[in-house]
């Protein structure tokens, strides 16, 4: 049974008292159509027994009035103005009147040429009247002539009969067409909903069925096969980071452990039992930045932690940023320098975040080059956008693994870059920070030759220091 509340039953419901509303005009319209119609054919007819009775009175005008009245009634009764006629003097008295018309009150007519009509009743039946003043000689009389409706309205009631008949039995079959119509349009969506209810967690790659016309539902299928692509993508990017998350973690866990049970078991030497705190100490500390890594991507992923954009200095952020990052660049050898314009290049974004995004990859850039060799900053206006540019001298990025180094837990070294600490994050950081500004950051490199990575959002204002 299909429910009430169903588009399926909403549609033929509306169809059908579309089609009801539509048919009960047309049969008003007709039987008012018709029952106009009727009543000129009738009111013709009258126009044509008052021109007889003109043409009698023009030629019988000479006559005396009694003999003039004589003449009329024999012509009344042999079928003269159909035989329901009466007449007027100019003075309003009754000189004639059809036996039949006995009781009936008309109006006369007290303009020349002019027909006027009116209706009456005799003994419960309705009549048409048409009265019209007639000028004879040097008097004038009003003549009035009546039609019985009976047939009129026997015709009526047959018309209505008729259409008692025929518009409910056109508003079944309109119903059953709307409700076979209104299931086929819809016979699609039982199709999608049978599809999309089979879809689970488990079968994400499955889609619904396409219908191949081009239409409302084409469109809502190619709709839902984008989404359940979007969701298919993001299940497998999250059971992807799951796994790589639990892997990152459990190493360094795994070590704290194993340093901790080699210190509880038996005498240890004070140096042994310090290199075990050491390592217990630089896993931790590994551990709790990967942590950090992890709840800022968890908290990008959700969305529950909006930053509040706000105009901010570029030079004073690269000029942070390369404060983080210079003893660090030091402790290799490596020259660092900044190189900004002498105006403060403003743009609109969270000071912290920006900061942290040039520190990541300044980070990058001080851990893959080689002692000896040069990392810079530079700030700078390019056309309406500002530009924050980091170059090294290290050790550069294959091209077929460029397009890979901004996945989570990523690295294309992952044996030294677990050695220098990474753990494949802080590209993904530092993509995810640049979309939230909606800036864009990039990449070139090439294998021994360094790298080049560039931050561009819209420039707010270049303002003297």
């Amino acid at each position: 049974m299909i429910p009430p509340g169903s588009i399926r039953f909403r549609l033929a419901l509306w169809y059908a008292l579309s089609i009801a509303l539509i048919l009960g005009g047309f049969a008003a319209g007709a039987r008012l159509s018709m029952r106009a119609s009727l009543l000129e054919t009738i009111d013709h007819d009258l126009r044509g027994r008052l021109r007889e009775i003109q043409k009698f009175v023009e030629q019988h005008s000479d006559r005396g009035r009694n003999l003039w009245l004589d003449i009329f009634r024999e012509e009344t009764e042999l079928g003269m103005g159909g035989g329901l006629v009466e007449v007027w003097d100019d003075t309003g008295n009754l000189l004639f009147q059809t036996p039949r018309l006995a009781g009936v009150v008309s109006s006369k007519s007290e303009t020349r040429n002019r027909v006027n009509f009116g209706f009456g009743w005799i003994h419960g039946s309705p009549i048409r009247l048409a009265s019209q003043a007639m000028p004879a000689g040097d008097r004038q009389f009003t003549v009035a002539v009546a039609e019985p409706l009976d047939e009129m309205e026997e015709s009526l009631q047959r018309f209505d009969r008729a259409l008692f008949i025929f518009v409910p039995l056109l508003l079944l079959l309109a119903s059953v067409g709307g409700w076979w119509m209104s299931t086929r349009a819809l016979a699609p969506v039982d199709r999608i909903t049978l599809e999309a209810a089979r879809i689970s967690i488990g079968n994400l790659s499955a889609r619904v069925p396409v219908p191949a016309t081009k239409d409302e539902l084409h469109r809502l299928a190619q709709t839902l096969n984008e989404m359940l692509g979007r969701i298919e993508t993001a299940v497998r990017r999250m059971t992807q980071f799951t796994a790589d998350a639990s892997h990152e973690l459990r190493a360094p866990l795994t070590l704290i452990h194993t340093a901790a049970d080699f210190s509880l078991r038996g005498e240890r030497s004070r140096e042994d039992l310090m290199e075990a705190m050491r390592k217990i100490a630089r896993e931790s500390m590994r551990t709790g930045s990967l942590v950090d890594n992890l709840l800022v991507l968890a908290r990008a992923d959700s969305g529950v932690d909006p930053i509040e954009l706000r105009e901010v200095d570029l030079v004073q952020i690269a000029r942070k940023a390369r404060d983080e990052m210079l003893l660090a660049a030091q402790a290799k050898r490596i020259d660092l320098t900044l190189k900004t314009p002498k105006e403060a290049l403003r743009a609109r974004g969270d000071e912290d975040s920006l900061t942290r995004l040039i520190v990541i990859l300044l980070d990058n850039a001080v851990k893959y080059t080689n002692s000896g060799g040069r990392v810079g900053i530079e700030v700078r206006l390019d056309g309406c956008d500002a530009e924050v540019l980091v170059t090294d001298t290290g050790i550069g990025i294959a091209s077929e693994d460029l397009p890979r180094i901004w996945d989570r837990f990523w690295r294309a070294d992952k044996v030294r870059s677990r050695n220098m600490g990474g753990v494949g994050l802080g590209l993904s950081i530092a993509r995810e920070i640049a979309a939230r500004h909606g800036a864009a950051v990039d990449a070139e490199s090439a294998l021994g030759r360094g790298s080049r990575f560039s931050i561009r959002l819209r420039a707010a204002a270049i303002t003297n220091r």
